[in-house]
C-alpha cells in the first residue's frame, strides 16, 4: 500500500492552488467546502474563480507562481495545463515538505485526493491508489445510490446523542451498548422514509434518554 489513508482539518489553513482552469476551479471549490484559506496563483483563470477573488473567498495572483508562495501552505495543487510547470512546482513542494498533489503527471504527487461521498458529517472515500480513476467513480456512484441524505440526518442524531448520553449514563459499557442498539435499530429507516418525528422517539425509547 503505497498510500496512507488519512482525513485532514483543513479549516483556516492556507492551502495553494497553482493553475486558474476548470481542473484548479475544482480544486480549489472543493478546498472551500472544507474551510481552507485558498490562493490561487495563475496567469490567467476562470470566470468563477476570478469572481470567487471578488467576493473576497479566494486570494488570486495572476501571476506565474513564485517559490514564496509556497510559503505557509498546508498543501498545494498544481493543476496548470503545463506537465513542466507541475512537474518543476512539485519538485518545490518535495524540497519544502510540503504535500502537493499533482494534475498531470500524477507520479510527481504526493498525496492523492479520493473519490469521495458526502452525507452531512459522513463522509465515505474511495481510492484505487492512482490506477483507475473511472473505477473510483464507478465505486462512488454506487456509494451514493446505497448511502442517501438519510445517513447525514442520522450521524446528526448519534452526534446529539454521543454529547448527551454521557452527562445520564455513567457507565462506559452501557453507553456502548446503547449506541450499538441505536445504530442497530430502525431509526435509519424511518429517517429514510422521512419520518423524523417518528425517529427522534425511538432513538429516545431505546435510549432511555429524559429530554
Amino acid at each position: 500500500m503505497r498510500y496512507y489513508p488519512l482525513f485532514l482539518d483543513l479549516q483556516a489553513r492556507r492551502c495553494l492552488v497553482i493553475g486558474g482552469g476548470t481542473v484548479a476551479e475544482r480544486k480549489v471549490l472543493s478546498l472551500l467546502e472544507a474551510g481552507a484559506r485558498v490562493a490561487v496563483v495563475s496567469p490567467s483563470a476562470t470566470p468563477r474563480l476570478r469572481e470567487l477573488a471578488g467576493e473576497g473567498k479566494i486570494e488570486l495572483q495572476q501571476r506565474v507562481v513564485q517559490d514564496q508562495d509556497l510559503e505557509g501552505a498546508a498543501l498545494v495543487f498544481a493543476a496548470t495545463d503545463s506537465p513542466e510547470v507541475n512537474a518543476s512546482s512539485a519538485a518545490l513542494c518535495r524540497a519544502k515538505n510540503i504535500p502537493v498533489n499533482v494534475a498531470s503527471p500524477p507520479e510527481e504527487s504526493t498525496f492523492i485526493v479520493p473519490s469521495a461521498v458526502a452525507r452531512g458529517e459522513l463522509l465515505i472515500a474511495v481510492s484505487t491508489s492512482g490506477a483507475s480513476p473511472a473505477l473510483s467513480r464507478k465505486i462512488r456512484k454506487e456509494l451514493e445510490e446505497r448511502y442517501g441524505p438519510e445517513y447525514g440526518a442520522f450521524l446528526e442524531l448519534l452526534g446529539k446523542l454521543r454529547k448527551e448520553l454521557p452527562g445520564q449514563v455513567r457507565n462506559e459499557q452501557e453507553r456502548r451498548r446503547i449506541y450499538d442498539a441505536v445504530v442497530e435499530s430502525d431509526v435509519l429507516e424511518l429517517l429514510r422514509q422521512g419520518r423524523t418525528e417518528d425517529a427522534e422517539k425511538r432513538l429516545r425509547k431505546i435510549t432511555g434518554l429524559k429530554n
